[in-house]
């Protein structure tokens, strides 16, 4: 289907005033806007709780906060991409979501990584080879979930709710807060 036939498919719904397919069409839109911002709300969860579990244990013993790293990040990681991949979008093509979820994880955890250690903590070690190995590590993650857990995933899709975008909001202000507390100690 060309982009001009679906312009004027749009323009038909308009013209005939066909209600059911232009409230369709916009519901569509506020379910994928809720699923963006509940992704990246989800992402940003991740990325803080990755920095809260590792911080303390990384400042005693960095072989310590390598395991955890290796071991424990990749389980958060994995959880919440998986919980991405099966909440309901605007999305029909679920290996288009996992790209789209791959670029969000990637873009907030580089964008993270820049203003908090970069600039904040005025680190010059952030770029590591092993950094751009967590970025890969991400994309690869949600694309190999979507292709992986494909068929369960779109059997059943889960609905997103403002609900679930405050229950992220009010998680992301505790590891935030929780990385301030450590940061001062």
């Amino acid at each position: 289907m060309s982009t001009g036939s679906l312009t004027a498919e749009k323009a038909d719904m308009f013209e005939e005033g066909n209600i059911e397919a232009i409230t369709r069409m916009m519901q569509n839109r506020k379910k994928n806007l809720l699923w963006l911002a509940v992704t990246s709300l989800m992402v940003f969860c991740l990325y803080w709780l990755s920095n809260v579990v590792l911080w303390v244990p990384w400042s005693h013993s960095p072989q310590l906060g390598i395991i955890l790293m290796l071991t424990v990040n990749p389980v958060f990681w994995g959880v919440g991409i998986y919980v991405c991949l099966v909440c309901e979008s605007g999305v029909g093509n679920l290996m288009k979501k996992a790209l789209l979820l791959a670029l969000i994880a990637v873009g907030i955890s580089l964008l993270s990584d820049y203003l908090f250690f970069a600039v904040y903590m005025k680190s010059k070690d952030v770029w590591h080879i092993t950094t751009f190995y967590g970025y890969a590590w991400l994309a690869v993650l949600a694309l190999g979930e979507a292709f992986l857990f494909s068929k369960k995933m779109m059997a059943k899709q889960y609905p997103v709710t403002k609900r679930l975008f405050l229950v992220l909001g009010v998680f992301l202000l505790v590891l935030l807060l929780s990385l301030s507390y450590l940061l001062a100690e």
